[in-house]
């Protein structure tokens, strides 16, 4: 395993104290991994409240969709639980990087089914287009997901009800692109890059500015660092924000 790129300067002078930068730095990793449990677990709090109003069938493939979809979630979050032993065991201030060459379209689907129970309950469609084909990439799948994840939410929470959530892929020269499009109301004033900043949104809501979910697009920008690619987002020209996740072409 290798440990993730991290950026360790600009904490000393600003936290003080002479240990305080390591712990900072654990806490930091901890974040990350708590603030990603909150996605999977609001799939199965959607689909307990169902059972509990006594509106859940199994004859229904809506709710086949949202038993799968929790049964996902599960999965996901004890993957992410295994990740912060993983981290602690190996005593590395990091997260840890595997990548494999893999075709992103299964990854794609899994997020999908994640995001549907809430997705359904605000009211948002989703899609998915396959531009790119069956064109294999550098990936961590595990980490792959979480970002998807993160930015899927990130979308869904900027969306209004009726509104859409486009996901796509793109094919270009030496990458392939995962692109994010939602049909909320844009980045307006925000700076994109400040975006994937880990102090970014804590400095966007004091200017009363907000677009993103917490740690989760700062994790985005470690992760896609870690596999060797970029994370992205812009305003789409035909309204709405977009994200990217761009990933290197597998060579093998």
């Amino acid at each position: 395993m290798t440990p993730i790129v991290e950026e360790r300067a600009r904490r000393t002078a600003a936290k003080g104290g002479a240990g305080r930068p390591e712990s900072d730095r654990w806490l930091e990793i901890f974040s990350l991994f708590i603030h990603d449990l909150e996605s999977p677990l609001a799939s199965v709090k959607y689909l307990l409240g169902q059972i509990e109003a006594g509106k859940f069938d199994t004859e229904k493939p809506i709710h086949q969709r949202l038993l799968k979809s929790s049964q996902i979630a599960l999965d996901r979050a004890e993957s992410i639980l295994y990740d912060i032993m993983a981290v602690a065991r190996a005593g590395d201030v990091g997260l840890p990087v595997e990548t494999i060459s893999l075709v992103p379209t299964a990854v794609i689907d899994e997020a999908l089914l994640l995001i549907a129970g809430s997705a359904q309950e605000h009211d948002v469609a989703v899609t998915f287009t396959n531009n790119a084909g069956d064109i294999p990439v550098e990936a961590d799948p595990k980490l792959l997901k979480r970002m998807l994840d993160n930015l899927l939410y990130n979308a869904l929470r900027h969306t209004p009800g009726g509104g859409t959530i486009a996901v796509y892929t793109e094919p270009g020269k030496e990458a392939v692109f995962i692109h994010i499009k939602d049909s909320g109301a844009g980045l307006g004033e925000i700076d994109p890059a400040r975006l994937f900043d880990k102090y970014g949104q804590t400095d966007l809501r004091a200017q009363g500015k907000h677009r993103g979910v917490g740690l989760g697009l700062y994790f985005c920008r470690l992760a896609a660092t870690g596999m060797g690619g970029t994370v992205l987002a812009d305003d789409h020209p035909k309204g709405g924000a977009v994200f990217s996740i761009k990933l290197r072409k597998s060579k093998g």
